[in-house]
């Protein structure tokens, strides 16, 4: 039997490729580690499958590009071939036209034939034009392919490879690409199906690329100590000018590794760039608004990390929120000028327009405080509510509000102190806007959940209301006015009671509290449910004040009528005070808004029950005075044989005089307590209702008056407009109907006889004008003359 061939002899150690042996150095560190050999050697194969695999796929891949390519090049060739012959025969006809025996017929079809061969032409070079652009973007995006198959193959054969010069390459075949596809979108959009076939290969790509550049950016952070390490940090240096004590590896890199980060960098701010130009290639002709813009992918980067670690500190904070919005913000400064002095001229290097590393920054921070308070601290605090209210329904207990409070002014406080790291280098926000203003508010919380909004509101109203309430009740806070509540066009205050200054600066802490809420919706709801009903609990006092005065009295005593006066007057500075807040920007903005339904102001409803209230109560105040000036003066105008003597002494009656007296006093009296302008509707709404008493008792009623008795009236009227000339400068303009009556008196016999007071021009002449014909008779034929 024939002896077996001895095993070729192993190569020698210099004879080894350097990975090889520096795979096999990793799998064999000791002699019992050769028991793994066999292990070893399937792990090898298996690679080796892959890699065969991965070749025989890109040699399908090169077979199809180079039959396409042969495709491309033969259908351009039969193009060419046919302009070729079309040229022959234009040339042909033209040479044999030269000649002077050509024929008409025969031009007339050559110049019909011409616009037929131009377009034929414009075909061709359109077909020729588009093979060019199909092969030139078949080679790019093939460069593409095969320069992110080589990184992964060498990924897999070496794991500490860098390859940033290689995504540097792809970038620049895809920004090629994207140049490309630019052009044709804009000068030929019938090659969609073109575009279409190189997005979704270019897609593939990316869908590899992208993954990859952030695995080695990552694994380059991790070699500079990235995140740094929180442990250290102490919350005593927040506020005072200690040198922070959190280590900062950005300014700390040197070298080949600060190189490679810088490569790095550059790498993935191109994608995005490259990514943002093909979002708007896509998307061009929809209205997008800034839906394009993302955060910056390298500041994300970043702050995932260092999130991550940090909120392992705040789960053990849970009943300290105050600590974990202190090192949160504490980690946004201590590296915000990093990104000022050392990532900014990168992202400007790449030229990703619109970007503020300092923004970014803040904002991906502050978005996760956002997430973690969003998931482990308000759903504690909505569980506390819940659980202390479960004994009385009817409110939430004291301590469980003043946690969400406090919870709510520490938001808002690290929020203008974050939002201050930004204004206070001298820069605004890139896109000031609600989308944007909400990527560096943790009040953003409320944008996602419009219920806990709601509790706030609640929250905030109830403890508004139980601090008015108390001041609301002190009869002190009524009986003293305000000082300096000046009307806008006049030299008289509202004459206000202290109350209204209370409830204002409530109201406007209260209103205070929404400003900083990043969405105008959000903030227009908080004040609808929070402000507007404080300013009707208010109203409703201020009703319930005039109807128990109403009702003990029915305005007929002094006491009466000042508490409705007060509460009149503060109607009318309150509906002043809102109406001048609405012309605030802040109102502005949510006048277009559905929330109020139905548009304008947002207190536009408060301000029409506030002048409702005012108007209705005033009226009320008149009725009682004309009522009490009826009852005072019905023996006056019973007495109708007065208008019939001739008196002797002063022609005044007595009876008048002491009617006239007690409504002089009630104005005189509400002069003092009513404010100026509903003062004037009062004495004015007083004249024309006893205009209307007067003359229809006196000159509609039968009475006959004679010289005397237009004697006597004169005399009355002229007291009564006496009484009035402290209000105006011509009181008898307020008593139209009393004034022309007693003209009417005054008309001559002979003027009667002949008729004249039916002619509509002499009444014009004479001041007759709001009189009607009817009236006019009665009361010419009422008067008597002596003889």
């Amino acid at each position: 039997m024939e002896a077996a061939a001895p095993p070729p002899p192993l190569p020698l150690l210099p004879d080894f490729n350097p990975g090889v042996r520096c795979f096999l150095d990793a799998r064999f560190r000791s002699a019992a580690d050769l028991a793994t050999a066999a292990d070893v050697e399937a792990e090898i194969r298996g690679r080796c499958s892959e890699l065969e695999a991965l070749v025989s796929d890109l040699s399908v891949r090169i077979y199809e590009a180079a039959a396409a390519y042969s495709s491309c090049r033969e259908a351009a060739g039969l193009a060419l071939r046919g302009v070729r012959v079309g040229l022959g025969a234009l040339k042909a006809s033209i040479s044999t036209g030269i000649g002077e025996e050509v024929e008409v017929g025969t031009e007339k079809m050559q110049f019909e034939q011409l616009p037929a061969l131009a377009s034929e032409v414009a075909r061709v070079e359109m077909v020729r034009e588009y093979a060019e652009t199909a092969l030139k973007l078949d080679s790019l995006v093939g460069d593409v392919e095969d320069a992110v198959s080589s990184s992964v193959s060498r990924k897999l054969k070496s794991v500490g490879d860098n390859s940033e010069k290689t995504h540097h390459v792809v970038i620049g075949y895809l920004k090629n690409i994207e140049d490309i596809l630019a052009s044709v979108t804009t000068t030929r959009t019938q090659w969609a199906c073109l575009l279409s076939a190189v997005d979704h290969r270019v897609d593939r790509s990316l869908a590899i690329l992208r993954p990859q550049a952030i695995v080695d950016h990552r694994a380059l952070l991790s070699s500079l100590g990235w995140p740094p390490s929180l442990a250290g940090s102490k919350f005593s240096s927040i506020d005072s000018g200690k040198q922070a004590e959190i280590v900062n590896p950005l300014f700390s890199m040197t070298g080949d590794l600060k190189s490679k980060y810088s490569e790095s960098f550059l790498s993935l701010c191109y994608l995005q760039e490259l990514q943002k130009r093909r979002k708007a290639r896509q998307l061009k002709g929809h209205n997008v608004g800034n839906q394009l813009r993302q955060p910056l992918w390298v500041i994300e980067e970043l702050v995932n990390p260092i999130s991550t670690a940090a909120q392992h500190h705040f789960s053990k904070w849970t009943d300290k929120p105050e600590f974990v919005f202190a090192l949160s913000y504490k980690i946004i400064r201590d590296f915000v000028d990093s990104m000022d002095e050392i990532l900014q001229p990168l992202v400007d290097k790449a030229k990703l327009i619109g970007y503020s590393c300092r923004e970014e920054w803040i904002s991906g921070m502050v978005i996760a405080l956002s997430t973690y308070l969003a998931k482990e601290i308000f759903p504690k605090q909505i569980e506390l509510l819940q659980e202390s209210s479960s004994g009385d329904a009817g409110c939430m207990p004291y301590q469980a509000r003043v946690s969400w409070l406090s919870l709510v002014d520490l938001m808002i406080s690290f929020d203008k102190r974050t939002q201050d790291l930004i204004s206070g280098t001298g820069l605004l926000l890139t896109v000031r806007d609600d989308d944007n203003w909400q990527r560096i508010s943790v009040l953003s919380v409320f944008c996602d959940r419009p219920d806990w909004l709601e509790v706030w509101a609640e929250i905030e109203r109830q403890e508004t209301l139980d601090k008015l309430k108390s001041a609301m009740e002190l009869e002190k806070n009524w009986s003293t006015r305000n000082q300096g509540t000046m009307l806008e066009y006049g030299s008289d205050d509202y004459k206000s009671p202290v109350i209204t200054t209370a409830v204002q600066q409530s109201l406007s802490l209260l209103i205070d509290r929404a400003r900083p809420v990043p969405s105008i919706a959000l903030r227009a709801e908080f004040i609808r449910m929070s402000a507007s009903p404080i300013i009707s609990e208010f109203l409703g006092y201020m009703l319930r004040r005039c109807q128990e005065a109403e009702g003990l009295t029915a305005l007929a005593d002094d006491n009466a009528l000042l508490k409705v006066s007060q509460s009149i007057n503060a109607a009318r500075y309150f509906e002043s005070t809102l109406t001048e807040w609405c012309e605030d920007v802040f109102y502005l903005e949510m006048e277009n808004l559905s929330v109020n339904g139905e548009g304008g102001c947002i207190f536009q409803q408060e301000i029409n029950h506030l002048k409702e209230f005012g108007v209705e109560w005033v009226n009320k105040i008149t009725t009682v005075i004309l009522r009490a000036f009826d009852s005072r003066s019905r023996d006056y105008l019973k007495n109708k044989r007065q208008w019939l003597e001739k008196s002797e002494g002063p022609a005044v009656s007595r009876a008048f005089i002491e009617s006239l007296d007690y409504m002089q006093g009630q104005l005189s009296k509400l002069e003092g307590g009513l404010n100026a302008l509903d003062f004037v509707t009062v004495w004015r709404s007083v004249a024309s209702g006893v205009d209307q008493l007067l003359f229809a008792g006196i000159f509609t009623g039968g009475t006959k008056i004679s010289n005397g008795g237009v004697e006597r009236l004169e005399g009355d009227l002229s007291v009564l407009f006496a009484v009035f000339s402290a209000w105006c400068l011509r009181p008898e303009g307020f008593f139209p109907r009393l004034s022309e009556g007693l003209r009417l008196l005054k008309v001559d016999e002979q003027q009667v006889r002949d008729g004249v007071f039916t002619d509509k021009n002499w009444l014009r002449q004479h001041g007759i004008r709001h009189l009607t014909a009817a009236d006019t008779e009665k009361v010419i034929k009422n008067r008597v003359y002596e003889a």
